[in-house]
């Protein structure tokens, strides 16, 4: 009788682990097992996670081969090593889902009027950002001055948040064109009070240990500033995050807003945006 196939999972949940015994300091297998195979996109996302770990347990290979994820490193701490897996796998989990969840589809019917206007302004803005010179590599300097592993510019209006340019090393999977639920992100209050945000750690962060989005991504760190066109006109955010802790001081939250102004003064003022009639 052939066996059943692994069932392929969008959303993994760790349903067993083998933890090692023995004397300490030995290096050992590790094994944690998952409830069916996970999508290459849950995969890039939990190895983009998984530097954190490997530097807290001087771990020697962590493998993910089907539904079997495989560490090896020293034995002293290989329980509490299996839990924090459990946690990240279903820290990865979590993210991936509420992403699906609040990436805006667009509607398979033919446009009306303002959806035309509506579309037309917004290739105008991704066409903007995506041509400025040497925007991959500001947004990659973003995550070397803040330690941080995602990097985006975001137009953000009274009812849209867009990623314009993205740099991303933990596989958060947003890509330029795909849209956030507003409500959803912290860029729509600074498009509200025009005022940078900056945290180390969220879960330890009196203003947004309890704030919703951080949980509902999956982010420990980060910090967006806002963007003006010349005209002094709001265009969105400079925003980079992470899903481990990061450092900021005041000279790099100065060299962000620099990076901010910079993109901004690229912007064709909103007078010139503007249709004319």
């Amino acid at each position: 009788m052939s066996s059943q196939p692994t069932p392929t999972v969008r959303f993994p949940q760790v349903v067993g682990m083998e933890v090692p015994t023995g004397a300490d300091g030995q290096e050992a297998v590790t094994l944690v097992l998952l409830d069916g195979v996970p999508e290459a996109a849950w995969v890039r996302a939990f190895n983009g996670m998984l530097g954190d770990l490997i530097a807290r347990y001087a771990l020697a290979e962590v493998r993910l081969v089907g539904r079997s994820i495989t560490l090896l490193g020293p034995l002293t701490q290989a329980r509490r090593l299996a839990g924090d897996v459990r946690t990240l796998v279903h820290r990865v989990s979590r993210q991936q889902m509420r992403l699906q969840m609040t990436l805006a589809g667009r509607p398979a019917s033919a446009p009306g009027a303002a959806d035309v206007i509506h579309s037309a302004a917004l290739q105008r803005d991704l066409a903007e950002v995506s041509g400025m010179s040497g925007i991959a590599t500001l947004l990659e300097a973003v995550t070397q001055s803040t330690g941080m592993r995602f990097a985006a510019v975001a137009r953000v209006t009274d009812t849209q948040w867009i990623a314009c340019a993205v740099y991303d090393l933990i596989q958060f999977g947003l890509h330029p064109g795909q849209e956030l639920k507003l409500e959803t992100t912290i860029c729509n209050e600074i498009r509200q009070h025009g005022r940078t945000v900056t945290f180390n750690r969220a879960s330890e962060d009196a203003a947004f240990s309890r704030h919703p989005t951080p949980a509902m991504y999956g982010f420990e760190s980060y910090v967006s500033i806002p963007i003006h066109r010349p005209d002094g006109d709001f265009f969105g955010t400079l925003c980079a995050l992470d899903p481990d802790p990061a450092r900021l001081d005041a000279d790099t939250l100065r060299t962000l807003e620099l990076f901010a102004g910079m993109i901004g003064q690229q912007l064709e003022p909103k007078a010139i945006q503007a249709p004319q009639t």
